[in-house]
């Protein structure tokens, strides 16, 4: 299944999930152009997650609904419908048409993926990770990688740490270019106890650092501080508190391992 830009849900700081297949923000209007029933329904489709993205909701529904009127139950048409009722508030809508769409196309599995993103904004946590789990089984699915991430953000965020621990690494074995999924291991790692674990993936992300592939932040050099000292790391906790010290000395970590005010 083709897949887009991804839009970032910020849960964790971390939570990512919906790919708009296929969505550029100006097409040519297909009222204008002589093309397949197929081909209106997708440029209609595109346009109208463009005019979604520019946040003209209006305009996205009136699109979205022309490629109804072309193709009634189009699965892209309809989970770019409920993705602007949710931008617009109307989350009932939203969830409704949500629904239609995993009713009446159960193998769909981007607008699986975006009901999930809906519910977990709506703090369903559970329900959300059972669509993510489901949508997970797709494995010609090629944002994949990303379902067994979010998979892992909830799971870590129910507690669940092996488990977490678990999605991270099939995520990162279907896809090893995410140093986002490398820190989160680490702190799934560290909250779990494995100290030894929580380094070695905290080393795999700070060299994403090192080649700029990522960057620091005060809770990831927190982390290593605390593996360190954990692990009788003298040097490298030494170092680490030196760069928390001097780059992130006003961030609540820096006041907590510092012990300053």
């Amino acid at each position: 299944m083709a897949g887009g830009r991804i839009v970032k849900l910020g849960v964790c700081g971390l939570f990512l999930i919906l790919t708009l297949a296929g969505c550029v923000t100006t097409v040519n209007d297909p009222l204008t152009a002589k093309a397949s029933s197929k081909k209106a329904v997708e440029e209609y489709v595109n346009l109208g997650l463009g005019y979604f993205q520019q946040q003209q909701y209006d305009l996205a529904i009136k699109r979205l609904r022309r490629a109804l009127e072309i193709d009634p139950g189009n699965p892209r048409a309809l989970s770019a419908l409920a993705l602007v009722y949710q931008a617009q508030q109307e989350p009932e809508l939203a969830e409704k048409t949500f629904l239609d769409v995993i009713r009446e196309h159960p193998e769909f599995t981007q607008g699986r993926s975006y009901y999930a993103a809906f519910l977990y904004q709506n703090d369903r946590l559970e329900d959300a990770l059972a669509q993510l789990r489901e949508a997970s089984n797709d494995v010609e699915y090629e944002g994949r990688a990303l379902l067994f991430f979010n998979i892992g953000q909830i799971e870590r965020r129910l507690g669940h740490n092996e488990r977490a621990i678990e999605a991270y690494r099939k995520s990162l074995v279907l896809n090893p270019a995410q140093p986002r999924v490398r820190l989160a291991l680490a702190f799934a790692y560290s909250e779990s106890g494995q100290h030894e674990q929580a380094w070695k993936a905290f080393l795999q992300y700070r060299e994403s650092v090192r080649r700029g592939l990522a960057r620091h932040s005060a809770a990831s050099v927190a982390l290593g501080v605390r593996t360190a000292r954990a692990l009788g790391l003298k040097d490298e906790e030494a170092s680490l508190l030196l760069l928390l010290k001097n780059q992130y000395r006003n961030s609540k970590e820096a006041r907590d391992l510092l012990g300053e005010p």
